[in-house]
């Protein structure tokens, strides 16, 4: 009796074994090229790219998904791991025969598992092609890395899984040139403000290079993304400019001035041994006050192509702008006062003018205050009737006012203009004029007024 209970326990582990071993998807790979492996000399990049073509024999009858994922990482000689950034992947459409495609954009390999594929719900059988290539820009070592790449195919919801394996290899030969692209007062980042309009001082992008030993070298820099605000509204056209400057003028196209656009610049072109190029961001004075207030945030490109090939490099770039609510007052030498006024004496007008400057796009109002009448030193006022005031608003403006023709001027606090909806800026000027009258006071006449902004 217990010769037969062991055997009973044997019969269901062999059968259990023997169910297990017999998967109803299986897995096949092979290099499109004849090899059984991916290697890859780092200054290939993607552009050489290999390709595996992976087969998948399913008898369930059931969808299935296929994955992939880095199954060691990829180690040099030192013992030094390969940034997994550098290894890029794709899958390559319309090259299976049913189901779906994923990664059809180049992505970079990962530990973690990435559906690349996934059958019709009937499971049938299908083949397809996955292509792999190296990104030197990001290398971050030298020497012979290796590593494996794994397979696994499963049906939906079931457990049971076939895997199939890949070895990869890396050799990154040691390049004698050096080249570095960073921000001038942060690595990754530069940052320009709304008061930056000295070059002197603004921020930069530095390119350095060296041990280009009479070697054709490109850099060119590119609005990888041109600054936005965190509502999508992008910089004002011309608002940001930016200069180039060399070590050496050797190579160095020297830019002067240039506003910021999504157009491509050649900042050199040369043969030279070694150069230090530096990329000046600053503001245009007269365009940045029509700036939105807000952090604007983008990044530039730098593209950089010799003979060994083609690198790019990413620096982060914000604009931060403040926000600006001011009036600014220009007066006569001597203010608003009449000197010498005689009754019967003709009209004299006193002009001063009046600048608003808001970025903050919500209307305003500016404020006239006459704290007390025109009077001389004896305290004698003018009659009001011979006081008089016109506001001379440009034609261009889109604001407006209730005095376009003289009228007389009140004591108080209260609006000579009124901005239009979107709060732009205006420069105005208002017009005081003092006629002479019989029996008046004569004397010198002071009037004390004071302007002030009203948000609405």
């Amino acid at each position: 009796m217990r010769k037969l209970y062991f055997l009973l326990l044997f019969v269901i582990a062999f059968f259990s074994c023997h169910q297990s071993s017999f998967a109803a998807v299986t897995l096949s790979i092979n290099a499109v090229d004849g090899s059984n492996s991916l290697r890859f000399m780092a200054a290939e990049g993607y552009t050489d790219k290999k390709e595996l073509r992976i087969r998948v024999n399913s008898t369930g009858g059931k969808q299935y998904q296929v994955f992939q994922r880095v199954n060691e990482p990829l180690v040099n000689e030192k013992g030094e791991s390969l940034d997994l950034r550098a290894l890029q992947t794709a899958t390559i459409g319309n090259s299976n025969g049913s189901g779906t495609l994923y990664l059809q954009n180049i992505e970079q390999l990962s530990m973690g598992e990435q559906l690349i594929f996934t059958s019709g719900q009937g499971g049938d059988g299908d083949s397809f092609v996955v292509a792999y290539g190296i990104n030197p820009a990001v290398l971050n070592g030298s020497g012979n890395f290796s590593g494996r790449l794994v397979f696994t195919v499963r049906e939906v919801g079931e457990p049971s899984q076939d895997q199939s394996l890949v070895n990869i290899f890396v050799e990154s030969r040691s390049s004698n040139m050096k080249l570095s692209v960073s921000g001038g007062k942060n690595k990754s980042l530069v940052r320009v403000k709304d008061a930056d309009i000295d070059p002197l001082n603004a921020d930069f992008v530095k390119i350095v290079f060296e041990g280009n030993v009479g070697g054709d070298l490109r850099i060119t820099q590119e609005v990888d993304a041109l600054p936005q605000s965190v509502t999508g509204g992008e910089i004002s056209p011309g608002v940001l400019r930016f200069s180039v400057e060399g070590g050496s003028a050797d190579g160095v196209k020297l830019v002067n001035a240039a506003s910021l656009t999504r157009a491509s610049t050649l900042l050199y072109s040369g043969r030279g041994d070694a150069n230090e190029i530096r990329v000046v961001f600053y503001v245009d004075p007269a365009l940045v006050m029509a700036q939105d207030s807000g952090l604007f945030t983008g990044s530039l490109k730098y593209v950089v192509e010799t003979e060994k090939g083609r690198q790019e490099f990413l620096v982060n770039l914000e604009f931060d702008v403040q926000p600006v609510f001011t009036v600014d007052v220009n007066l006569p030498p001597e203010g608003v006062s009449f000197q010498n006024v005689l009754p019967n004496a003709p009209a004299i007008d006193k002009e001063v003018e009046v600048v608003v400057r808001s970025n903050l796009h919500r209307p305003y109002q500016v404020l006239q205050d006459l704290q007390s009448p025109l009077s001389n030193g004896k305290g004698d006022e003018i009659r009001k009737d011979y006081f008089t005031m016109m506001v001379q608003v440009p034609a261009e403006a889109r604001g407006h006012t209730k005095y376009a023709d003289f009228a007389p001027i009140q004591t108080g606090e209260y609006p000579v203009y009124s901005s239009d909806s979107q709060g732009s800026s205006v420069k105005f000027k208002v017009v005081y004029r003092l006629q002479g009258y019989p029996q008046m006071s004569g004397g010198n006449f002071a009037a004390p007024i004071r302007f002030s902004l009203n948000q609405n």
